[in-house]
């Protein structure tokens, strides 16, 4: 009989010291992933590992480590992805989807649960993450770190500081080296910053910096394809780059209007500009969260 049982903790987190050690020796590279395989109706989904599939829907990523016992599925997107992402796990899997963690994503709104409480599973998010009645049954919240155990594997999902949003989580496949990081790391595009609920662009440098020392580690971001470390880090780069050429224009007294034509982000368009987050909408919230 598997084991299973959620517990929520209140204290910061660290992958345990055995990972962290086994994480400098282990390379794992995105382009060696199985092939997608498919069914009518269902988004691609492809493994990752042994027991561990993206899922790549319209709207961004989700990562899902499937047992005998049920389902664990981080990054829950839109209620209208919902049927192509059950159709893409009942290609690979008949077991239970038994657990669904929410992390903030452009495309759906904070208080609906895109209908997987009515599929008898138990939903989970940060406490800041508003899932409210009607639109949701039930659900469970977490201040930060929720571990999920099941069938021998434990899932983390680790509130991070307020980059993305307030409420931004990543979900660590602990033995599988699987990390997803949301939509605080955009891999084909620029993130979007909820300057008006708390966020900042020196928060989202702080929240996704660690993981450019993560080597070793598929990185799932919430668009765009599987990453190294090595991504996390251009990407890092980039934020740092137009935080400073946006910084240098506020210290000028220049509009938000003037800082946009100023085009800070020039230099990293050609690759972050083909995401859902146009370059100057990016550049006002960078210039909002360093404008106050």
């Amino acid at each position: 009989r598997a084991a299973r049982y959620i517990r929520v903790m209140t204290t910061p987190f660290a992958p345990p010291r055995p990972l962290r050690s086994a994480l400098a020796c282990v390379a794992v590279a995105a382009s060696l992933a199985a092939p997608s395989v498919s069914a009518q109706g269902a988004f691609p989904i492809t493994k990752l590992a042994s027991d561990v599939y993206l899922i790549v829907a319209p709207s961004g990523n989700m990562v899902a480590q499937i047992g005998p016992s049920g389902v664990v599925l981080a990054g829950a997107q839109s209620m209208a992805s919902t049927p192509g992402v059950v159709a893409a796990l009942r290609s690979v899997s008949g077991a239970p989807i038994r657990y669904v963690l929410f992390a903030p994503g452009d495309s759906m709104g904070d208080e609906q649960d895109a209908g997987w409480s009515e599929r008898n599973t138990t939903i989970a998010a940060h406490e800041r993450m508003k899932m409210t009645a009607p639109h949701v049954v039930s659900a469970l919240g977490f201040s930060e770190v929720l571990q999920i155990y099941l069938d021998g594997q434990s899932v983390h999902a680790v509130h991070q500081p307020a980059g993305h949003t307030r409420a931004d989580i990543i979900v660590h496949f602990e033995s599988r080296r699987v990390l997803y990081l949301g939509y605080a790391f955009v891999a084909n595009g620029y993130p979007r910053i909820d300057v008006k609920a708390g966020a900042s662009i020196d928060s989202l440098v702080t929240e996704v910096s660690p993981f450019a020392d993560f080597s070793g580690v598929q990185i799932v971001p919430g668009r765009g394809p599987v990453s190294t470390a090595a991504d996390v880090g251009a990407y890092r780069d980039m934020l740092v780059g137009i935080r400073a050429k946006v910084q240098a224009l506020v210290a000028q007294k220049k509009t938000l209007a003037e800082v946009i034509a100023a085009k800070p982000s020039a230099p990293w368009d050609a690759k972050y500009a083909r995401g859902g987050v146009a370059p100057g909408r990016f550049v006002e919230g960078v210039y909002a969260s360093l404008a106050h």
